[in-house]
C-alpha cells in the first residue's frame, strides 16, 4: 500500500519562498519597511515577514483619501500593528484628480513618492505571480518593448530605496490558504471590483477566460517575464558595450545597426531617468543625428517630454527644461544665497582663491546681471581685457547655458562670472581668506547630492 503524502503547508511554503528573497537582497542588520495597504496581500506579507525578522520591521500605509472607508482602512492598518508591536508609519498624500496619466497611475506615482519620502532603504511590497501576469499584459496592450515586458522585478533600485517583491512568484490561490491558515482578516477595497480601471478589466474578465483554456496561465506569464527582463539584461549590458565604445568618437554611431543605434540612445535615456520615446520617434531622432553628424560641423536639437536633446561638438548632451533666463538685474548683499535662473547662487569659504575676503568687507551689495553682450574681464593682472564669448568657449559651456549665466558687478564694473573667471584686482591672493562662487541647483544645496535638474548631461 503506497503511503500518503500530506498536502504541503502553505504557510511553510510562503515562509520558504519569502525567507530565500530576504537572505538574498536584505543586508544582514538592514531594518525592512513593508507597505502595508490592509488588503490581503499585504496582510499576507506583513504577518509573514513579522514572524521572519521580528522587532526587524516597520509598515507604512500610505492614505490616498480616494475612498469613503480610507479612514477605517488607516484604523484596521494600526489596530493590526499595534495587536503585533509592529512600528507603523501612516503617510497621507494627495494625487491630482483629472491627471493625463489616469488616476490609477496618479495614486502608484503618490505613493511611491511617500515611500522614498519615509526615510526607509529598503521596502517589501506583496505583488505576487497574478499581479505580474497582470502586469504583463497590461503593458502587452500598450505595445511595450523588452523592458516593459518584463513587468515587475523581484529586486528594483528607486533612488536610495530599494523595493522587493518577495511573494511575485508565490500564486494567489497560495497567498490566499495562507490567510486562511493563520485566521488573519483584512480590508476589501471596493474599487478593485470597478472595470473601468484597466487592470480590473483584465483580472475580472479577460484572464478568467484565457484562464479556462489555459489553467497554467498566471504562472506562465509570470514566467515569461522573466524571459524578458533575461532579454532586458542582455540588451542593457549591450548597449553598455557599444556606449564604451562609442566613447569620445560619437561619430562612429552611424557604423552600428539601427537596432543597436536605438538599443544605446533608449538605455541613455534611462540612464537619465528620461522615458524613451515611441520607436517612430527613436529612429527619427536616430536620422537627425546621422545626418548632423555627417556635417563639418555638427549641430541638433530634439525636444522631448522630459528635457533637450542636443550636439554639439560632437558630443550629445541631454538637457531637462530649465527655468528661463533672468532679464532683469537685481542686488545681492552676499549673506544669503540668491536665487538666479532657477539655481542658486552662494559663497563658500575658502582660503587662497576665490574672491578676496578683504574687498567684500563693508562694501554696497552686489549687482547680478544677465549677459547683454560684448563683457570683457581682465583675468591676468596686467594683462588684456578678454571677451566673455570668448572666455565662456573656451571653457566649454554649451551656447544654451550662456544666457542663463549670472554675471556680478561692483558698482558698473563686472567683476566675476562664477565658474568661469574673476577680475584679476578682485582675486583672491595665495595667502588670505577668499569667498568662492557657487552657482548651483536648488536640490543640490538642499540635499547634499551632486546636481541633475537643469543641468546639462553629455554622453560622449
Amino acid at each position: 500500500m503506497a503511503a500518503s503524502r500530506n498536502p504541503p503547508d502553505p504557510a511553510a511554503t510562503l515562509t520558504a519562498q519569502v525567507a530565500a528573497c530576504l537572505d538574498a537582497a536584505l543586508p544582514e542588520t538592514a531594518l525592512l519597511w513593508v507597505g502595508f495597504s490592509g488588503g490581503q496581500d499585504s496582510v499576507v506579507l506583513l504577518d509573514l515577514v513579522h514572524r521572519l525578522l521580528p522587532g526587524r520591521i516597520r509598515a507604512i500605509h500610505v492614505r490616498h483619501g480616494l475612498s469613503p472607508n480610507a479612514d477605517a482602512w488607516a484604523d484596521f492598518c494600526a489596530a493590526f500593528c499595534h495587536a503585533r508591536a509592529i512600528p507603523l508609519l501612516i503617510k497621507k498624500v494627495e494625487v491630482a484628480q483629472g491627471a493625463k496619466e489616469g488616476l490609477e497611475a496618479a495614486a502608484r506615482k503618490a505613493r511611491y513618492r511617500a515611500f522614498q519620502e519615509s526615510g526607509a532603504t529598503v521596502l517589501a511590497l506583496a505583488h505576487h505571480q497574478r499581479d505580474q501576469a497582470e502586469t504583463l499584459l497590461l503593458h502587452l496592450c500598450r505595445g511595450t518593448g523588452v523592458a516593459g515586458a518584463a513587468a515587475m522585478p523581484e529586486v528594483r533600485r528607486m533612488g536610495n530605496l530599494t523595493l522587493l517583491r518577495p511573494l511575485l512568484h508565490s500564486s494567489a490561490a497560495a497567498l490566499a490558504a495562507y490567510a486562511r491558515a493563520r485566521s488573519l482578516s483584512w480590508v476589501e477595497d471596493e474599487s478593485n471590483a470597478e472595470e473601468r480601471h484597466t487592470r480590473n478589466f483584465l483580472r475580472h474578465r479577460i484572464l478568467p477566460e484565457l484562464t479556462a483554456r489555459f489553467p497554467a496561465l498566471e504562472a506562465t506569464l509570470a514566467r515569461a517575464a522573466g524571459h524578458f527582463a533575461e532579454a532586458q539584461t542582455l540588451l542593457c549590458e549591450r548597449a553598455a558595450e557599444d556606449d564604451a565604445a562609442l566613447a569620445g568618437r560619437l561619430s562612429a554611431l552611424p557604423a552600428l545597426s539601427l537596432p543597436r543605434q536605438a538599443n544605446w540612445l533608449r538605455y541613455r535615456l534611462q540612464r537619465q531617468g528620461w522615458r524613451a520615446p515611441e520607436t517612430a520617434t527613436l529612429e527619427e531622432i536616430l536620422r537627425q543625428l546621422a545626418h548632423a553628424l555627417a556635417q563639418a560641423n555638427p549641430r541638433l536639437e530634439f525636444e522631448l517630454t522630459e528635457g533637450c536633446l542636443r550636439l554639439w561638438q560632437g558630443r550629445l548632451y541631454m538637457t531637462p527644461h530649465p527655468a528661463p533666463p533672468q532679464t532683469e538685474k537685481c542686488l545681492w548683499d552676499t549673506r544669503t544665497p540668491c536665487s538666479w535662473s532657477g539655481k542658486r547662487l552662494r559663497l563658500e569659504p575658502c582660503h587662497g582663491a576665490g574672491l578676496n575676503a578683504a574687498l567684500l568687507a563693508g562694501k554696497k551689495p552686489l549687482i547680478l546681471r544677465p549677459r547683454q553682450g560684448g563683457e570683457r574681464l581682465q583675468t591676468h593682472p596686467g594683462g588684456p581685457h578678454r571677451t566673455l564669448k570668448n572666455l565662456l568657449r573656451e571653457a566649454g559651456i554649451p551656447p544654451w547655458e550662456r544666457p542663463r549665466l549670472p554675471l556680478i558687478y561692483h558698482e558698473q564694473t563686472l567683476i566675476a562670472c562664477p565658474g568661469i573667471a574673476i577680475a584679476a584686482n578682485w582675486q583672491c591672493p595665495p595667502d588670505r581668506p577668499g569667498w568662492q562662487l557657487r552657482w548651483e541647483e536648488e536640490a543640490q544645496n538642499e540635499s547634499k547630492e551632486p546636481p541633475h535638474a537643469g543641468q546639462s548631461h553629455e554622453c560622449h
